[in-house]
């Protein structure tokens, strides 16, 4: 399942998170002025979607919730300051450890970070 939220003029940004975790897991990603809405996954189903970042003044942030099974976790899934993005796409693997990011100049090698309460 893909969504379109425009935010900017010219990068067009794809942002794909694949559930890791052995249930369900309920996505919500917004930024300041746009919201991808709600999005429950399977255990390794995908949910893509995307937006036109803001090239003029990089402030460009996008934050997730994780939910599943009573848990409940927050992270910044897309900070244009320091994005890390391959072509402008994003792949995120979500854990139980935390978020994973698939950057493909390192060799497909995900990047894993603790989760940020």
């Amino acid at each position: 399942m893909a969504s379109v939220v425009y935010g900017g003029l010219l990068d067009n940004t794809k942002i794909t998170i694949t559930n890791k975790l052995s249930q369900s897991l309920t996505i919500h990603c917004q930024d300041k002025g746009n919201d991808d809405g709600y999005h429950t996954l399977n255990p390794n189903e995908s949910h893509r979607f995307k937006f036109l970042a803001n090239p003029f003044n990089k402030k460009t942030l996008w934050f997730c919730s994780f939910k599943w099974n009573g848990k409940f976790h927050r992270y910044d899934i897309y900070d244009e300051r320091t994005n890390s993005c391959y072509n402008y796409n994003c792949f995120w693997l979500i854990k139980e450890d935390g978020p994973c990011q698939i950057i493909h100049s390192l060799n497909d090698s995900p990047l894993c970070f603790s989760w940020k309460e």
